[in-house]
């Protein structure tokens, strides 16, 4: 199908409280009534990040086409409440919005959500708030926990996404329009300064951060309930809001991108409290970077796609235009293998969580390692500054020269090797310190001897007990560490091997710790203490523990389901470089 499209530009659609928000409308010319796709936005609707500009391509081919204005930014009414619900915006917009759209004549009352990134995170606000009309979602690398998988990774700060991302120009743009026109001319200044400062992520104390301190619920007031999960209660899918959620939603994830844990996890809570369809997709990906076809100088063949013909299909098949096939439950990118495979369940049926122990000399086994340990000193004002797993298979030899980390090698694998799933870490640790980060990183160490980076996990001592109960660590005293790792998929080869690396801090990936048990907000560079740790070996020792596929496990080998083309390569190339921190 394809048609010419009507355009119905800032059209004021009224929410309950009186507020009217705006929107863009792209209707095909067609007397029949048919399904909407819509998509909220805070970067603006005449912006390439609401539905990657194809506004158009969309309608032509039979659906309407809602792009909206975020309440309080933009041409919307209202207050704006950055990634934060409060009475009113992603859940009760969302719903005013879906039910609106089903009462206008040319709606044939079935609504399909959809958003990227932070568009993402408004779909999956809608999709809890369920309207009657939301007939399905797709959610395409979303930010939906930022108590734990974004802000916050597992209580420590994500320094540079959290950062990177508020000065990126058009969410800049987007903070500073939402304020007071007497305090813009100021914000642009200091804005202007923060770019030009060498090393800024390194500012302490961390409240004073120029330009971020200006937006409370992005960076003070955020500080200040680092340890209460209920201020990030309106923004988290946890398993209360994931059984309100009723309608089939594909969530899209990349193994590179900011928010993959984000996605796998929503994916499977939802899946686990709903009868309607899910479906998992997951490729070699960076945020935003579904054009890219390589990353950190390795390519992988065969993984560019046009995420606008997914959301066609999807849309189709979910507003009846095609058949409802149930279809697979995930659809991944294998790295190693660099294929597609679709799988009939997530996580894998027959998985088998496999440790590998760290050894005192060094090593990574199958067998329960000899008692021993290992240690090393951390120096926060020398903190390791290794590449972070966004960058997408980064090369770490380099960066390990650093004195403040433990390298663990296995042997040459003599077989192949599949990881998917979630890796984590158990380390038995001690410290000389009051307080500090594990930071454990999982690498492939290719046959000639390239390290390259695949996930990673970052914990603090003093939340071992609870990141609402932060409690002093003893010095020199056993501690245990559970350690969650980004969730990956790889097919190792023989004469490969894995690496796993052990240090006190990733930085500016991570907030610094200052190593000692003092406020985390307000310490300065006289605060920042050296740490000696050691890392235990031994039957109840550290370890990796690692999702392997046993060979025959995996589902069945596909060819990419929606290749992309290179306009669409050119569409994109745009939106990747403005997304992306340089």
């Amino acid at each position: 199908m394809s048609t010419k499209v009507d355009v119905a530009r800032n059209v004021r659609i009224p929410m309950r409280d009186g507020v009217e928000l705006v929107a863009d409308i792209f209707r095909p010319r067609t007397p029949d009534r048919v399904p909407t796709i819509l998509t909220r936005t805070a970067y603006g609707k005449s912006g390439l990040m609401a539905l990657m500009g194809q506004y158009k391509r969309l309608a032509a081919e039979g659906y309407a086409v809602v792009v909206q204005d975020k309440r309080g930014i933009h041409a919307s009414a209202g207050d704006y409440s950055i990634l934060r619900d409060d009475s009113a915006g992603e859940h009760q917009d969302g719903y005013d919005t879906v039910e609106w759209i089903a009462n206008q004549e040319w709606s044939d009352g079935q609504v399909v959500a959809y958003g990227l990134s932070y568009l993402g995170h408004t779909t999956m606000g809608a999709a809890v708030a369920a309207p009657p009309h939301l007939t399905a979602a797709m959610s395409i690398q979303p930010s939906t926990d930022e108590y734990t998988d974004r802000t916050f990774v597992d209580g420590v700060l994500s320094l540079e996404n959290i950062v990177s991302w508020a000065t990126l120009p058009f969410v800049a743009r987007a903070l500073i329009a939402a304020r007071r026109e007497t305090e813009r001319s100021e914000l642009r200044r200091e804005l202007a300064t923060f770019r030009k400062t060498p090393d800024v992520y390194s500012t302490l104390p961390l409240e004073s951060m120029p330009f971020m301190r200006k937006f409370p619920l992005l960076w003070p007031d955020v500080l200040a309930h680092r340890e209460d999960r209920d201020f990030f209660a309106e923004n988290q899918i946890s398993g209360a809001e994931a059984a309100c959620i009723s309608v089939p939603i594909a969530h899209v994830g990349g193994w590179f991108d900011f928010f993959i844990r984000n996605t796998v996890r929503q994916y499977e809570l939802v899946k686990n409290a709903t009868g309607a369809r899910q479906l998992l997709v997951v490729g070699p990906w960076r945020h935003g970077a579904f054009t890219a076809g390589k990353a950190s100088g390795v390519a992988f063949p065969d993984s560019v796609v046009d995420t606008n013909q997914l959301l066609l299909e999807w849309v189709a098949a979910q507003t009846g235009r095609t058949s409802q096939d149930p279809g697979p439950a995930a659809i991944i990118y294998v790295l190693g293998d660099n294929r597609w495979r679709a799988e009939e369940s997530w996580p894998i049926a027959g998985i088998q969580q496999m440790p590998y122990y760290l050894t005192a000399d060094g090593g990574l086994a199958i067998e329960a390692a000899t008692e021993g340990t290992r240690a090393f000193d951390y120096d926060p004002a020398d903190p390791y500054r290794g590449k972070s797993a966004i960058a997408g298979l980064p090369t770490l030899d380099e960066a390990h020269a650093h004195p403040g980390l433990l390298v663990y090698r296995s042997q040459p694998l003599a077989e192949a090797l599949e990881i998917t799933g979630w890796p984590r870490a158990e380390l038995t640790a001690r410290t000389s310190s009051t307080d500090v980060d594990w930071v454990v990183e999982l690498s492939v160490v290719d046959t000639n001897g390239v390290s390259r980076l695949l996930t990673e996990g970052i914990t603090r001592a003093r939340y071992r007990h609870g990141r609402e109960h932060p409690q002093p660590v003893s010095p020199g005293t056993d501690e245990n560490y559970s350690i969650d790792l980004r969730p990956i998929s790889i097919i190792l080869q023989p004469g490969e091997r894995l690496e796993v690396s052990v240090t006190g801090g990733k930085f500016p990936t991570y907030e610094r710790n200052p190593g000692k048990f003092i406020a985390l907000n307000t310490f300065t560079a006289d605060d920042l203490t050296v740490s000696h740790n050691e890392v235990v070996s031994g039957v109840n020792g550290s370890k990796v523990v690692l999702p392997i596929v046993p060979q025959g496990a995996g589902g069945r080998w596909i060819a990419n389901p929606w290749p992309g083309t290179r306009a669409w390569r050119l569409t994109t190339a745009a939106i990747t470089r403005a997304m992306l921190p340089s």
